[in-house]
């Protein structure tokens, strides 16, 4: 978990110094860009099949942007 949460971390910083720096193309959805940052970087960690679990993130990233 600890890599996990390195990498959400990461991910995290990156998203708040775009909008801080006022980098952002689009306007951005803080809580659902930071809730499929979650998602990405539980994928690199999680056993299961690769191949699953990236048709079922694609899914679940899908509803959150909706």
């Amino acid at each position: 978990m600890a890599i996990q949460d390195e990498m959400y971390k990461l991910i995290e910083k990156e998203i708040d110094d775009t909008l801080k720096d006022g980098k952002e193309v689009r306007t951005v959805d803080t809580a659902k860009s930071k809730q499929v940052a979650k998602m990405l970087s539980s994928l690199a960690t999680d056993p299961s099949e690769p191949d699953n679990l990236i048709s079922q993130y694609i899914v679940n990233i899908k509803n959150i942007c909706s």
